[in-house]
């Protein structure tokens, strides 16, 4: 017992302030070896100083308690990954408040947040195809935008495996907004995948017609989409047509090799009734 360290010599020897220390104690992250019973006083082994040391750095790139709770559980070489995934997570975090930036921005110097107003938004070529009837499975889901791009991976992910014991997926998935998704909005979106067996669908897309346009990876980030919506709506009221439901996002069968990456459409009809 006569290695054990104080909680001053601990702190001192892993770069963390005892108060840290006790915070950690609290949360279940690294407690102390022993604790005097009489006085209270908090003796650490030198063993534990890798873990407190890898807690400091875990606090340096800002990854929250319960996420060092949950890494600290798992064996030492699982953690790498669990740390990569992280890292992904927070870099597509700051790519999309890098993307809100640039819009806020734009917005501010033209006095405009409608998406019409936006930068590029003149750009995309809007045109009109017959979409045929197309049975999917479906999964509808409440998200924000920060939650988005994730959940629309899991949902779709399911959604093939799911279609892999009913006779396979037809296409790529497809995305539909029934309502507003935002920073305080939450959809609801459905996720689907077209499927080959009618029979084995959720439900069956019916032949419409519909606007759209091909959106490239550097527009594909909320907010900077938003321009390919505007300009399927701007070429809805140009052409005299109706919208016949809700938007959507079309995704390719492999994004990571495919350009565009998605197309915005929207199912138009020139019924007045």
């Amino acid at each position: 017992m006569s290695d054990l360290m104080t909680i001053g010599e601990f702190a001192a020897s892993t770069w963390l302030s005892p108060k840290a220390l006790r915070l950690y104690d609290q949360n279940g992250l690294l407690s102390p070896d022993t604790v005097d019973p009489s006085n209270g006083y908090r003796k650490y082994s030198p063993a534990q100083i890798e873990v407190a040391r890898l807690v400091t750095m875990l606090r340096r790139i800002e990854m929250p308690l319960e996420q060092i709770r949950v890494l600290l559980s798992l064996a030492e070489d699982e953690r790498a990954s669990f740390v990569a995934r992280y890292r992904e997570a927070e870099a597509e975090q700051h790519a999309r408040r890098q993307s809100l930036a640039r819009f806020v921005e734009h917005a501010v110097t033209q006095g405009s947040l409608a998406g019409d107003g936006q930068l590029g938004a003149s750009r995309f070529e809007v045109s009109l195809r017959t979409v045929p009837e197309c049975p999917v499975l479906a999964s509808t889901r409440h998200t924000s935008a920060r939650d988005l791009p994730d959940v629309i991976r899991s949902s779709a992910a399911r959604l093939f495996q799911l279609a892999e014991g009913r006779g396979g997926a037809s296409g790529g998935p497809f995305v539909i907004y029934h309502g507003q998704v935002g920073w305080e909005s939450d959809g609801p979106i459905e996720v689907c995948v077209p499927l080959h067996d009618a029979t084995r669908a959720h439900r069956v897309e019916t032949e419409h017609l519909q606007l759209f346009t091909q959106v490239l990876s550097e527009d594909v980030q909320f907010p900077r989409i938003l321009t390919a919506f505007e300009a399927v709506q701007a070429r809805t009221r140009q052409l005299g047509l109706l919208p016949a439901g809700p938007p959507r996002e079309i995704y390719t069968p492999d994004n990571r090799n495919s350009v565009p990456r998605c197309e915005v459409a929207l199912p138009v009809t020139t019924d007045e009734r």
